[in-house]
């Protein structure tokens, strides 16, 4: 089986760490790395699953490697599994939590358990239709306001292009403003341009869902897309921004006020967040 060459790296970065001098952190899975897991796991041997220690400390260096991946998961609190040293379903899960850890000093969300915020003051209805259009009307045709943006937006597919205000159903209004306005009060517009806060993707459009028939909650005006181009339809937290942990307080907002990501409750769609709550499977 193929390692991933940042397996490697991060394997080498903890053998340095730890004093077992691996060399370079290249990626390169070499003689003198081989000998660095070679210590590191004698000196671990007691945490290593018995039925397995003699084939870890054998010949195979890719078997040290998992097993070293394995023991640094297991140290960052993430169940990697049977200390075995072979790459199966968990060792792989264990492997992205671990990458996560490595690159921001804290393991995701435990995002299976998250069916979205538990609070929901302003009474958002069901993401049915028949809740939707008893709620907030005709799709298509929602009471649309104009809300002036907090801070300033750039259209997503035109940067050049500002955008000053933004069309939303009447009925979610002032929660859009409330939102937006804590965004502005918890990062900053220097942390807004970097984190691409700014970029808009639009609000209203009388338009069914993509890749489906029925509405999209873009069609009331309760729906809105923030940076597209980083946070794509079908990309789930292993590539979309808007799943790391810098956008934590920006989420943290939207569910204040009951609003829901598809992305944090569904893994898809991370720029869309809606005013409707998602109905049960």
């Amino acid at each position: 089986m193929y390692i991933p060459v940042n397996a490697i790296r991060i394997a080498q970065r903890h053998l340095d760490l730890d004093g077992f001098d691996p060399g370079p952190v290249d990626g390169r899975l070499g003689q003198r790395t081989e000998n660095a897991l070679d210590r590191a796991l004698a000196a671990r041997r007691n945490d290593l699953d018995e039925d397995h220690v003699e084939g870890i400390l054998g010949r195979s260096r890719r078997r040290k490697v998992n097993a070293y991946l394995q023991l640094l998961a297991q140290d960052a609190g993430i169940d990697s599994g049977t200390i075995d040293s072979f790459w199966g379903p968990q060792t792989a899960f264990a492997f992205g939590e671990l990458e996560h850890f490595e690159e921001h000093g804290v393991l995701p969300h435990p995002w299976r358990d998250f069916d979205g915020p538990p609070v929901n003051p302003n009474g958002w209805p069901l993401e049915t239709e028949a809740a939707l259009r008893s709620f907030y009307g005709e799709p298509g045709h929602p009471p649309l306001v104009r809300i002036e943006a907090p801070y300033p937006l750039r259209l997503s597919w035109d940067l050049g292009t500002p955008v000053s205000r933004i069309a939303c159903h009447e009925k979610v209004a002032a929660s859009l403003e409330r939102v937006l306005t804590g965004v502005l009060g918890a990062y900053g517009l220097d942390a807004i341009r970097d984190l691409r806060l700014d970029r808009y993707g639009g609000s209203f459009a009388a338009r069914r869902k993509r890749g489906g028939t029925s509405w999209s909650t873009h069609a009331w005006g309760i729906a809105l897309d923030f940076d597209p181009d980083h946070n794509r339809l079908q990309w789930g937290r292993d590539r979309a921004a808007f799943a790391q942990p810098a956008y934590d307080r920006w989420w943290s907002l939207w569910e204040a006020e009951g609003w829901i990501s598809l992305g944090r409750v569904a893994n898809f769609d991370w720029m869309h967040v809606q005013a409707a709550r998602r109905a049960p499977l």
